[in-house]
């Protein structure tokens, strides 16, 4: 290639730069398939009061447990201490992320006065699941119920993306 005085030689030739469709597509699922190999081997560590709580409410509620696992992961990468201030000045708190301020209700039937409670594993993840079970019986499906869990607005697809692709690490 020449530029006005200047001449760049090629390592590669195009065909060994170019890989045909065939051939990419093996690679690339290969390579998917090598990556999700990588995840689930990383053994994600959960706490054990987190493992059987899990367990309870996808019971109570009848919410599949992988579910509740890719949410906390998703939320929290199982941090019982996470936080989160939003932009409407409400704060997230907990491996679910759970809103005090957009919960008032449930705070009040669960006997929640103070935010800083939701830092408890065991109440953070049964608010949390209870939010994702009443969503569940709203909209009659988990994608809606994942989506109204995060917010309803119509740019959070990546958030249920980013779960349901999660799912995959607890089965």
């Amino acid at each position: 290639m020449r530029v006005e005085g200047w001449k760049l030689e090629l390592k590669t030739t195009r065909e060994e730069h170019i890989r045909p469709k065939e051939d990419f597509g093996s690679y690339l699922n290969s390579a998917i398939e090598d990556l999700r190999n990588k995840e689930s081997k990383e053994n994600i560590p959960i706490d054990a009061r987190v493992r059987a709580k899990v367990e309870e409410v996808s019971q109570k509620y009848s919410i599949p447990k992988e579910l509740i696992l890719a949410i906390i992961k998703q939320e929290s990468n199982f941090n019982p201490k996470a936080y989160n201030k939003n932009k409407d000045g409400t704060e997230d708190r907990g491996l679910m992320q759970v809103n005090y301020q957009h919960n008032l209700r449930l705070m009040k039937e669960y006997g929640i006065e103070n935010p800083d409670q939701l830092y408890d594993i065991e109440t953070n993840i049964e608010i949390g699941a209870r939010i994702l079970y009443e969503n569940f019986k709203r909209f009659g499906n988990w994608v809606m119920a994942v989506k109204a869990y995060n917010g309803l607005k119509a740019n959070n697809w990546d958030y249920v993306k980013g779960v349901f692709e999660k799912i995959s690490l607890f089965r």
